[in-house]
């Protein structure tokens, strides 16, 4: 008799929609589609070789998600940045990320050190030969591996959609390397089990890095790191 999937092992249209999604969203963050491209269903479908029932849902899902808006007379296109959006943006993973550091401090194991000393060293290894991709990659590994090491399953399931913004934000400034001296003062912080020291020290890089994402996007951003 032919095998059946499990009960638990997800229909192959969800992989499918799963997949294209995380394809979709990968080349949104990293600039195949600039702010402003409009994203077509029938075009979705073509370049991705699916169906166009999956390239909607997948466009659908990146709308929630927050990175598309509708628009007039374009359609569905990938948003912009405002100040408004970076601030709240960053407000919101300051205060998520120093829970996570906290906690990771608290809970974490010798494997969640050693991958985070690992996704630092790669980001410093990757912007030393000039690879800002390979170094934005491993700088938003260590940031999902931070949470990781809070095992705090349900911060981890809040900050993921979170973190995909932000890892999408982050690629705008042009050197990953400005960051890399904070991500090893967090992993020792960690390592030493101190949770004060811990939850300030990501404090104090979220802001480090709001100020430099709206340097680099807005051209008054020095003069102000909060928006009304």
């Amino acid at each position: 008799m032919p095998s059946t999937p499990s009960d638990d092992s997800p229909p192959s249209n969800l992989l499918l929609r799963g997949r294209l999604l995380d394809a979709l969203r990968t080349d949104v963050i990293k600039g195949r589609y600039p702010p402003g491209y409009r994203l077509v269903e029938r075009d979705v479908a073509d370049a991705y070789g699916v169906s166009r029932l999956p390239a909607r849902e997948a466009l659908q899902a990146l709308r929630t998600e927050g990175f598309l808006e509708v628009r007039k007379t374009r359609g569905l296109v990938v948003r912009g940045w405002t100040e408004r959006d970076v601030t709240e943006l960053f407000d919101i993973r300051q205060a998520l990320e120093a829970m996570a550091c906290r906690e990771a401090a608290e809970n974490r194991t010798d494997d969640d050190i050693a991958a985070l000393r690992g996704a630092a060293d790669d980001a410093d290894t990757a912007a030393e030969r000039g690879d800002s991709s390979a170094a934005h990659d491993a700088n938003a590994l260590f940031h999902q591996l931070l949470v990781t090491a809070s095992h705090n399953r349900t911060l981890g399931e809040i900050m993921a959609p979170i973190l995909y913004r932000v890892q999408w934000l982050v690629r705008q400034i042009p050197d990953p390397h400005t960051v890399s001296a904070d991500h090893h003062h967090l992993v020792d912080a960690i390592a030493e089990g101190d949770a004060p020291a811990a939850e300030r020290l990501a404090i104090d890089h979220a802001e480090r890095n709001r100020a430099t994402t709206l340097q680099t996007l807005f051209a008054d951003a020095p003069r102000r790191s909060k928006l009304g």
